[in-house]
């Protein structure tokens, strides 16, 4: 068993088809556990992915889900994730426009599906995740950031919970230039986490830090708690040993943190089978 009484902090959960045949008692184990770990509420990725809906609210993830809440859990719930996101996003203002109207159209359409099972776990439902991922890659000029910033804008209007989106850091704006940008995210209503890309090692260890130290109290930090593989040529990814896991979990900031992610966490009795490409 790992140590108890750590920093609270949150989670996330990335679901994925093969994590149906895990057991309602082991999902029951895995609550209390986590609990025992100090987490505080899940952020579940995405509950669509393409055309895979897991169920839709009357499948194994929406049960699964409902274990987790009633096992003192709380939920910001993921909606559509488009698994060709990453190509069509990095692309020209007038491209990203166009595709990003479609993408929030099915967003929406998976927020309507789930609707009345949102309604129903309301008291339990924290917020809603939109599972598209900003970067300065796909966003570098202000032109971009400035349309993004007004349908984004549109989106916060749109539905009756919080919004939480995450961001990755490419090098391609300055540490001040970020800072700017996720203030002005947050600015607008939207819970900003950036991910520390401690375990992509997409940046160095200084330049990555020099980004983190300039953003604002207010913005959370997701903590990556795996090791991606840079030889392959999928993604691949493998646990920290407990000590280095433990090593993040005791770090202290002023910002709220998101541990990515659950199927990571080094648990004696993890149920979660690690992935070689479907998750990072």
């Amino acid at each position: 068993m790992l140590p108890s009484r750590q920093p609270a902090t949150d989670l996330f959960y990335q679901p994925l088809n093969q994590d149906q045949p895990v057991s309602e008692r082991q999902w029951t184990t895995l609550a209390h556990t986590l609990r025992q770990e100090g987490i505080a509420t899940l952020i579940v990725q995405w509950s669509h992915y393409g055309p895979e809906t897991f169920g839709g609210p009357q499948g194994w993830l929406a049960e699964n889900l409902e274990t987790l809440m009633q096992a003192g859990l709380p939920l910001w719930f993921g909606l559509y994730s488009d698994p060709g996101y990453f190509k069509k996003i990095h692309s020209d203002a007038g491209s990203q426009q166009h595709y990003l109207y479609q993408y929030f159209a099915a967003v929406n359409a998976t927020y309507q599906q789930w609707q009345p099972w949102l309604n129903r776990h309301r008291h339990q439902i924290r917020g809603l995740y939109l599972p598209l991922e900003l970067s300065d890659y796909d966003f570098p000029t202000a032109a971009q950031r400035a349309q993004l910033s007004q349908i984004l804008a549109r989106q916060v209007d749109r539905y009756p919970y919080p919004l939480m989106i995450s961001l990755y850091l490419a090098g391609k704006l300055t540490d001040a230039e970020i800072a700017e940008w996720v203030s002005q995210l947050t600015a607008m209503g939207l819970r900003v986490y950036v991910q520390d890309g401690a375990g992509t090692q997409s940046l160095d260890s200084a330049t990555r830090q020099r980004y983190l130290s300039q953003l604002p109290c207010n913005v959370g930090l997701v903590k990556e708690i795996f090791q991606q593989d840079k030889s392959s040529r999928q993604f691949q990814a493998a646990r920290l040993e407990a000590a280095a896991y433990q090593q993040i979990r005791h770090q202290t900031s002023c910002h709220p943190r998101a541990l990515f992610s659950m199927r990571y966490l080094p648990l004696p009795a993890q149920p979660l089978q690690l992935v070689l490409t479907s998750e990072k």
